[in-house]
């Protein structure tokens, strides 16, 4: 028995000699209550994942494609194609849609000019779907062709089995021929994967519209006056579920039968940006604010169980292997469990857009971090240059003409 225990003693002594593994928990926490068919939350600098779930999966997106529509719109603007001060008038069947409440909330005369600084706060703030259209064939020169330059932008990001088939998100059931692509009952459809490239686009390349998208309010011409319009973003601040110290300023709701309730959202933090997303949350049909509130959740998860912390300094010599060694060009920081050790953290060269900047000498590179938790979403650089559809000019016939002239002279 004597025998017996001093081994025991013997074993112990050797376990308690043995080094003490740092096992890494990519999970930070207790996963948070969304109730949605899929999620995402990440860093909008970075890239990084900081919540998952099914976010591979394809789903109805509903108004979410407007940000794709209005990333396009912001292009064209930003290239001189378009200008804010520039007037459009609604097709006939365009005004049509705006007269069915279930279609919109903004109500356009077919009689009646809007400027495009109109139509795209109309857009993002009230979702109107009648001024994304007419957005969308301004730049395209028709909505077909604008739905097309949408399915060669998002080719040219990686995402390859995307289904887009119009401008505003509607099921194409609600929609006049000339509007669509693809079968009349198709509606758009992505993944929040997907959806998270688009994202980061938008608000790396254009931030500016978030001044648009934190307006609580739309005043939009109405008769001969105007009319005042809440957002649909109820987690802006100065309306219903808004949270201090969740500063919510865009981006975008989605609402359709078939995606039911969704938001994109996206909030400042710690000198840096989480973009949330949740598709098709689940509860019952009145409940106005379950998308929202599932967003939120997802907020406080983020904030609760991860530190923005930094894993180097300017400087700093990083280490790829034995052979490549690096100095980083400024400060790198991520998000990180409170009990997460950075001296853990792999690093290699980027084979994507994202990454930070490093250099041995002369010779420069990207890296990112190998096993950060979460990882990060997929990023890819943009290869192809989309080719840029210039609006056809409309020449109105000898009939037209002689028309015109005798209309104007009285």
């Amino acid at each position: 028995m004597k025998k017996f225990f001093k081994k025991i003693a013997i074993v112990f002594a050797v376990l308690l000699s043995l080094p003490i593994l740092n096992i890494q928990n990519v999970q930070a926490a207790e996963a948070p209550d969304v109730k949605a068919s899929a999620a995402l939350a990440f860093d909008e600098k970075s890239g990084q994942i900081l919540y998952s779930e099914h976010a591979d999966k394809k789903v109805a997106i509903g108004s979410i494609t407007k940000v794709l529509t209005l990333y396009l719109v912001t292009k064209a603007i930003h290239e001189k194609n378009l200008k804010f001060t520039d007037k459009l008038k609604p097709t006939a069947a365009q005004a049509q849609m705006t007269q069915h409440d279930e279609l919109t909330n903004v109500s356009l005369d077919a009689n009646k000019e809007y400027t495009v600084q109109q139509l795209y706060d109309a857009a993002w703030i009230v979702s109107s779907n009648s001024a994304a259209m007419m957005l969308g064939q301004k730049v395209g020169g028709t909505e077909i062709n604008f739905i097309k330059l949408m399915r060669k932008t998002l080719k040219s990001w990686g995402i390859k089995d995307a289904e887009i088939y119009n401008v505003s998100g509607l099921n194409n059931s609600y929609l006049y021929k000339g509007m669509y692509l693809g079968k009349k009952d198709s509606e758009n459809k992505l993944s929040a994967n997907d959806i998270a490239i688009i994202a980061k686009h938008i608000l790396d390349e254009y931030p500016e519209i978030l001044k648009t998208t934190s307006k609580s309010e739309l005043t939009f011409p109405a008769g001969e006056g105007t009319k005042i319009y809440k957002s649909l973003n109820l987690l802006l601040k100065g309306n219903r579920d808004y949270q201090e110290g969740y500063e919510f300023d865009g981006l975008k709701t989605g609402t359709t039968k078939e995606a039911g309730d969704s938001f994109v959202g996206t909030f400042p933090t710690d000198n840096t940006r989480i973009v949330t997303i949740v598709m098709n949350v689940q509860g019952e049909s009145n409940d106005k604010d379950k998308r929202f509130r599932s967003t939120q959740n997802l907020a406080h998860y983020v904030k609760d169980n991860f530190e923005y912390k930094t894993v180097l300094k300017k400087d700093q010599t990083v280490n790829v292997s034995k052979k490549q060694k690096y100095k980083s060009y400024r400060e790198v920081k991520i998000w990180m469990p409170a009990d997460f050790n950075k001296d853990s953290l792999v690093y290699k060269k980027a084979d994507n857009a994202l990454g930070f900047n490093v250099a041995s000498g002369k010779r420069q590179a990207k890296l990112i971090i190998e096993n950060i938790p979460g990882g990060y979403i997929q990023y890819p650089n943009t290869k192809h240059k989309i080719k840029k559809i210039v609006p056809k000019k409309v020449h109105n016939s000898f009939w037209d003409n002689i028309g015109n002239f005798f209309k104007h002279l009285f």
